[in-house]
């Protein structure tokens, strides 16, 4: 998983114990960035939905369990052992013309419109 995220599954994965309420604050220290301003006003921002940043825990096998936005407070319930993994989809790799193409079709523009930019 290459994800901004990622430091946040890696401390989630070696803490040893079922149940951890952080702060925002305390996150923001282990991701070493901010979090969104969405993270701080909206309750979905949290959940369990399979999305990059919910990603960050239940690869590490947690789940989000309790939500104070006012006091920016956040529970991770260790849940592995008591739910299915999530599974990342395989795909087939693409060629960059494919992914143009693709791009183009989502969103209604010619192919040539489209410019990819691979950093590494």
């Amino acid at each position: 998983m290459s994800s901004k995220y990622t430091k946040l599954t890696e401390y989630l994965a070696s803490l040893d114990t079922k149940r951890w309420t952080a702060t925002f604050e305390q996150i923001e220290r282990v991701l070493r960035f901010p979090l969104p301003q969405s993270a701080r006003e909206h309750q979905a921002w949290w959940s369990n939905q399979m999305r990059s940043q919910s990603l960050g825990w239940q690869l590490a096998g947690w789940k989000t369990a309790d939500l104070d936005l006012r006091n920016e407070r956040v529970t991770f319930v260790y849940v592995a052992g008591d739910a299915p993994q999530p599974e990342i989809p395989q795909v087939e790799p693409l060629t960059i013309q494919e992914a143009k193409e693709g791009l183009a079709t989502r969103f209604g523009v010619d192919p040539s419109q489209i410019e990819i930019t691979i950093r590494a």
